[in-house]
């Protein structure tokens, strides 16, 4: 068992008394008893508060790490809605040339009136969207797709509708 020791101090009279009328009360049993259990509190308290005060630096640090975080977030998504932009700007870039392609493939008709009126029992020479695809080494849809809005955009491509097949065909009207 551990050795006790006297520890003896000098106080006002009237601060013992203050002392002991807090000591009266059901939480203590003496007034030793009050005033280990203060001394104790008060190193207990002073031990955390460096470290409460570095839980408060922490929290500053902790909100500049988030910020940063935050701006850091943001900056790549904005590299991904430009990098979006890129690809979008790129797929352009790239149906145009297919419909340059596509212009310079396409079997050829010198329109007259007579294929306007019935272009399906005429006999023009057409390809479907399949043929050049093949033909060229692309895509399907993606030449569908281009010889539809040279269709609908311009008056350079026909389109033929087929009794045959679901397929239509078409050429570049001169």
């Amino acid at each position: 068992m551990a050795e006790k020791t006297t520890v003896a101090f000098r106080i006002d009279e009237s601060v013992k008394s203050e002392w002991e009328d807090a000591a009266e009360g059901p939480e203590y049993d003496s007034l030793s008893h009050l005033i280990r259990l203060s001394v104790q509190r008060e190193i207990t308290d002073t031990e955390s508060a460096p470290r409460t005060a570095q839980a408060d630096t922490g929290t500053v640090e902790d909100s500049e790490v988030l910020d940063s975080l935050t701006r850091l977030e943001r900056t790549v998504e904005d590299i991904q809605d430009e990098m979006k932009a890129v690809s979008r700007e790129s797929r352009s870039e790239e149906l145009y040339n297919l419909e340059q392609v596509l212009l310079e493939v396409l079997p050829s008709h010198k329109t007259n009136l007579d294929d306007l009126e019935s272009p399906i029992g005429s006999d023009i020479e057409s390809a479907t969207p399949e043929e050049i695809a093949a033909r060229i080494d692309a895509d399907e849809q993606d030449v569908s797709d281009a010889l539809n809005r040279l269709s609908d955009n311009t008056a350079q491509v026909k389109e033929l509708g087929t009794a045959f097949d679901d397929q239509n065909s078409y050429y570049r009207a001169e």
